[in-house]
């Protein structure tokens, strides 16, 4: 019985494995996830939890019974005296070491051998998993941790094509792509093209009282008074107003991070950061740029293709040519009608 008794390659251990059916109501569950701590670069970060799970399950998926790995029956284990600790270094499921541990129990309680010929996978690395279906594409056999692996998936910059949506408000943020973020939900401005649903209520967070041991954040919320200037580096407020403003924009760094809450679970408003976008309260330096393009993707049909060209090299709403810009750049002029134009976000435009 050969097991990882030598080589100690990265501990990995899938939580809710169990958790996945068939059924379309467990569809939209969390499971097969992965938990780490926020960074292996920040030692301030060592309060931030992260989980890595999946929500989509379909039962079209093929997954074939694994013969290449080595699988041992429960009963097998408890002969050779291995325990749940185990097989929790050797990077098994919790659910899957969880019910080892449950069958040691019964045993020690009763004859029970109902899950005697339940299945330990031991998997070798990259492989994971409860039949060791998961590996990772940027693995390498120097890496310690799983948190090394993240950090260096990571390294690689993240340059987004799209908008995550916040979609359980219904709301016309203007051309698409452009959608509503959460960010933007009672950040003090209209969003919602189509009647400011992304305001309604607010005042009830301007309203709102906190505890005598709760500190109250400019956005309203709540947090325990002992989180109030506790570490800069980590905000407890959505606005990061319990801890003292950074001046320098950091955002550029959140492209080469991990999913740290600074670049994830913040908002960055106008009055709050200096560097804050007037277009959107996300601290997502790309979701300000995408937004932008949205907005002039379309040229009005009476504005002369030389001075939209003009006006994207300026406001660097779209990429036209280096060339092109680089004509406007040394003084390339174009007699042309002046003309006023409203973007569908309604700002005014002079060509």
């Amino acid at each position: 019985m050969i097991l990882h008794l030598v080589s100690s390659p990265p501990q990995i251990n899938l939580d809710l494995t169990d958790c996945v059916s068939n059924s379309e109501s467990d569809a939209t569950l969390q499971h097969n996830c992965l938990h780490v701590t926020g960074s292996i670069d920040k030692e301030t970060d060592s309060r931030q939890f992260i989980s890595y799970c999946m929500n989509e399950y379909s039962p079209k998926w093929n997954i074939q019974s694994n013969s290449r790995e080595r699988k041992f029956t429960f009963v097998e284990l408890y002969k050779h005296n291995i325990t749940s600790r185990h097989l929790y270094l050797w990077s098994a499921p919790m659910d899957v070491a969880e019910r080892y541990q449950f069958y040691l129990d019964q045993l020690s309680i009763s004859n029970e051998a109902s899950m005697a010929t339940q299945l330990f996978y031991n998997c070798t690395p990259p492989r994971f998993g409860p039949i060791c279906q998961y590996a990772f594409d940027d693995y390498r056999p120097d890496h310690l941790s799983l948190n090394e692996i993240i950090h260096d998936f990571y390294l690689h910059g993240y340059e987004p094509t799209t908008l995550t949506c916040y979609v359980h408000l219904q709301c016309d943020r203007g051309p698409a792509p452009a959608c509503l973020d959460w960010s933007e939900i009672c950040d003090g401005k209209v969003d919602c093209l189509d009647g400011g649903r992304d305001e309604e209520h607010c005042w009830q967070l301007e309203a709102n009282e906190c505890a005598d041991d709760q500190y109250r954040c400019v956005n309203g919320q709540c947090i325990p008074y002992t989180f109030f200037r506790d570490n800069t580096a980590i905000p407890d407020c959505l606005d990061g107003s319990d801890e003292y403003f950074e001046s320098k924009d950091k955002r550029a760094n959140c492209k080469i991070a991990e999913s740290v809450f600074e670049c994830e679970d913040l908002t960055c408003t106008i009055g709050h950061r200096s560097w804050a976008s007037p277009l959107t309260s996300s601290c997502a330096q790309s979701r300000s740029d995408l937004l932008i393009k949205a907005m002039f993707l379309h040229k009005p049909n009476f504005v002369l293709d030389e001075c939209w060209s003009a006006f994207l090299c300026i406001i660097h709403g779209s990429n036209p040519s280096d060339t092109i810009c680089g004509d406007f750049c040394v003084g390339q002029t174009f007699n042309h009608e002046r003309k006023t134009v409203r973007s569908s976000y309604g700002i005014k435009i002079e060509f």
